[in-house]
């Protein structure tokens, strides 16, 4: 039961989550707005399958909180995705455009200096116009060169990897599916990595902009990510005169 915990966790790093927070009081064209507007999270999952959840298959234990949510919110069983990859899937719900419209189709790499086309208005720039603060937690995977990173996408907030766990080495092997050995100690050092193993660049973690921690310690990631999520959401609930003192 603890090994399929730990892959849960892991599963989670995998997950772009979208949090919005409506501000209590906010201009919107000159007039005040008092009406309450809900707050919500969005989570997108990579790889998570039907049977992965204990609320669609008796025989899984291991997803006590999602199957919570499942019992005592609205749960739909019919759902379709725009792609079955990761970049095309997040540009979807990002645009709620399809990828022949929103121009991405395929997963960018690492070395892919492009991302979610610039003309293209995301979700968080939508709900900022309406007076929401947003973050952007997890896996991001829609370009991390220039503008194209979360940041100036619509998100106040970003803490998390700019592509998937397994494009760049770590030094907690084991974690990557496939099994990559750890990072190179040394810049000289040659090994056989396997062909599917990404050696040259280890895996950053970024906050907003800031590389924080690089190579990435995918142990503690889930529990990282869990953490910021959280402080977000209390952030948000400070009245603006609070959260200008913080800064």
């Amino acid at each position: 039961m603890g090994i399929l915990f730990i892959k849960a966790l892991v599963l989670v790093t995998c997950f772009v989550e979208l949090f919005s927070c409506h501000h209590p009081v906010i201009s919107l064209g000159g007039k005040e707005s008092h009406s309450p507007k809900p707050n919500f999270i969005i989570i997108l999952a990579d790889d998570i399958g039907w049977g992965d959840l204990g609320i669609n298959w008796g025989k899984r234990k291991d997803t006590p909180n999602l199957d919570k949510m499942a019992m005592e919110g609205m749960r739909f069983v019919d759902f379709h995705s725009a792609a079955s990859t990761c970049s095309p899937s997040r540009a979807s719900l990002l645009t709620g455009r399809l990828g022949l419209r929103n121009g991405v189709t395929h997963n960018f790499a690492v070395t892919s200096v492009g991302g979610l086309p610039l003309n293209e208005t995301t979700l968080a720039e939508v709900l900022k116009e309406a007076g929401y603060l947003t973050a952007a937690i997890g896996k991001w995977h829609l370009g991390h060169n220039g503008l194209h990173h979360p940041s100036f996408r619509g998100f106040d907030y970003y803490f998390g990897i700019p592509y998937s766990h397994d494009m760049g080495c770590t030094d907690t092997p084991g974690y990557n599916l496939p099994p990559c050995p750890a990072c190179p100690q040394h810049s000289t050092t040659t090994s056989s990595h396997p062909r599917e193993c990404y050696s040259e660049v280890a895996l950053p973690l970024f906050e907003n902009l800031t590389i924080i921690q690089q190579p990435v310690n995918l142990t503690s990631m889930a529990t990282e990510y869990a953490d910021k999520a959280v402080q977000f959401i209390n952030y948000a609930r400070l009245s603006s005169y609070q959260r200008q003192k913080i800064h």
